[in-house]
């Protein structure tokens, strides 16, 4: 399938991409993540336990995302040691429903917002909303919940969508938008907040629309406070992270041209929006089991004849996307005869 220069590139790709493979901001889970809600939210607060998992599911739709969903939190599981295991790797605490929504969060071992000598910080006695991260979950296992979600809501008294999906956000690995260093340079705002943190690892361009923002009002950013849902780098964003069991490479371009035309094809990924210096850092591309490129975009003249294609790349995590098809390259009359006619006689008439 591929030349054998091209499988030791991409071999030394991959040794290159161990580390980075190892984490990536606050981690990913596997694409079956539990959900569970604790106290009496079920019986207390049916509505808003059924609009949670409305909201969320345009996870499922933006990704390989499939929630699993456990209903009340199950009772923990006593270590030998007296420290409790809690089931569910999502543990949602929705305000009333039993279980107190301020103060240290319950749970025999829970080590969250304690200090270096087991004192309670009081970092949790704000009404905040938050969730921990897909790297917490194993050391926050001994704590009740592991997602704290209010009911901010708009006018009309309806609990915001972008909240909800912004802490569902982290809890599947994503980090503040608005905290990126890059943020100052795409947008001018200068609210407290904006801009200036996370500097490294990239999915995707700044976004605006994310609902990883936090809301900015001066500065036109609805961000977490708004009922538009996942923004299109959003989706894109979580297509990334969590891709099909078998990744088909993508590639934006046309692959039958004139032969007075250039081949222009290019990352599927980087043409909606992706940064691929981070979140696919190495390509190969082939024609007739030559390789032509090793960058995210092919681009050369071809004499008339097919070409069988091949296109391969390592995403940050290391795992590989390929796709095979065929370029075809015809003279301008037989291009005319075999696409122009044909999809000119299929256009309705004007």
């Amino acid at each position: 399938m591929k030349t054998r220069q091209g499988l030791v590139l991409l071999a030394s790709a991959l040794a290159a991409l161990s580390a980075r493979a190892a984490t990536w901001n606050e981690g990913i889970r596997d694409g079956t993540p539990t959900v569970c809600f604790v106290g009496d939210a079920l019986t207390s607060r049916p509505d808003r336990v059924q609009q949670v998992l409305g909201y969320i599911q345009d996870y499922e739709r933006a990704a390989n995302i499939r929630f699993t969903y456990l209903g009340t939190c199950p009772a923990p599981i006593v270590l030998p040691n007296g420290t409790e295991w809690h089931d569910g790797d999502i543990r949602v605490l929705l305000r009333g429903t039993g279980v107190p929504f301020l103060g240290r969060v319950p749970g025999v071992g829970c080590p969250m917002f304690l200090d270096e000598n087991g004192q309670y910080t009081g970092e949790n006695n704000s009404g905040t909303s938050w969730s921990n991260g897909p790297n917490s979950l194993e050391e926050n296992r001994g704590c009740r919940y592991n997602m704290k979600l209010g009911d901010d809501a708009d006018a009309q008294g309806v609990p915001w969508k972008n909240h909800t999906l912004h802490e569902f956000g982290h809890a599947m690995g994503l980090t503040h938008e608005h905290r990126r260093d890059d943020a100052d340079a795409a947008v001018a705002c200068s609210a407290p907040d904006f801009g200036g943190g996370n500097g490294s690892g990239h999915l995707t361009v700044y976004d605006r629309y994310s609902v990883m923002n936090y809301q900015f009002l001066t500065c036109g950013i609805d961000g977490n406070y708004g009922h538009s849902g996942l923004s299109e780098l959003d989706r894109l964003g979580l297509h990334i992270l969590y891709p099909e069991p078998t990744p088909v490479a993508e590639l934006w371009g046309r692959t039958v041209i004139r032969t007075t035309e250039p081949l222009f094809l290019t990352s599927g990924w980087g043409a909606r929006g992706a940064d691929v210096s981070f979140s696919a850092p190495f390509f190969l591309w082939t024609l007739s089991s030559v390789n032509v490129s090793t960058t995210s975009t092919l681009s050369m003249s071809l004499l008339a004849g097919a070409y069988p294609l091949q296109l391969s790349y390592l995403d940050f995590r290391g795992r590989l996307y390929t796709y095979s098809g065929t370029v075809k390259v015809l003279t301008p009359t037989e291009y005319t005869r075999r696409v122009v006619s044909p999809v000119a006689a299929l256009s309705p008439l004007m």
